[in-house]
């Protein structure tokens, strides 16, 4: 089934965006986030050029919680004393350049939903500042994706009707373009909107990538499994493993 037009950062960006000061008390920072209920903020120097972020889990390892972890005498025999220096200004410092994440990860408005959930995994964070022409633009963050992603499974239900005959090639060529069924190897009955999937298969996972395909198709109202599944002969599966 064809996707729709990749959509772009620049769609659902956050544009008024929170920031701080690399100066700031992270009792200020703190403060902010609670009050606009996110986990992150820009840190910006004195001339309003991003330099960094500070996120929830820049401010986890504390002291005054009691989750820093200890430091064992002998520690600093073998761990570079800048590195020593670093962790514990992070860990105790009371201003926002002192626990802040230097390393940005940026990404261009222009860029695809697709290029910043990538970044995101690959990096492991929850957001990701948006620059335009050297300054900071908006901010991405896995809540607005969600929003995205809400918005056009809600499109998608509000589709117009469709025949049976519609609905049916719909599936059948969403179910080829899982890549795992051939044409023709799952039958595919359409009443009234209902889909009912008839055929054999050789992993209980499959059945729900059969389900999941059927259902993304717009008009779809329910799915119903008429699927068989079956183990792969004893003398194929003994060969596979020689």
């Amino acid at each position: 089934m064809a996707s729709e037009t990749a959509m772009i950062v620049r769609d659902v960006m956050t544009r008024e965006v929170a920031c701080v000061q690399a100066d700031a008390s992270i009792e200020a920072a703190i403060a902010l986030m609670l009050e606009r209920r996110i986990s992150g903020l820009p840190v910006l120097d004195r001339e309003g050029t991003i330099i960094g972020i500070v996120t929830e889990g820049d401010l986890l390892r504390r002291p005054e919680l009691g989750t820093a972890p200890p430091k064992p005498g002998w520690i600093q025999f073998v761990v570079d004393p800048d590195r020593l220096a670093e962790t514990y200004a992070r860990e105790h410092g009371r201003h926002v350049s002192d626990v802040m994440t230097r390393r940005l990860v940026t990404v261009s408005p222009d860029a695809t939903l697709a290029e910043a959930a990538e970044l995101m995994a690959r990096h492991r964070i929850r957001r990701v500042p948006v620059m335009e022409h050297g300054r900071l633009a908006g901010i991405v963050a896995r809540a607005d994706l969600l929003r995205a992603l809400h918005a056009a499974l809600t499109r998608s239900r509000a589709t117009p009707s469709r025949s049976d005959a519609e609905i049916r090639a719909a599936v059948e060529a969403s179910i080829v373009d899982t890549g795992l069924f051939p044409a023709g190897r799952v039958i595919v009955a359409v009443a009234g909107g209902d889909v009912t999937l008839h055929g054999t298969l050789t992993g209980e996972r499959q059945r729900a990538a059969l389900r999941a395909a059927a259902e993304a198709v717009p008009g779809v109202r329910m799915v119903r499994d008429g699927l068989a599944c079956v183990d792969p002969p004893a003398d194929h599966a003994a060969s596979a493993d020689r």
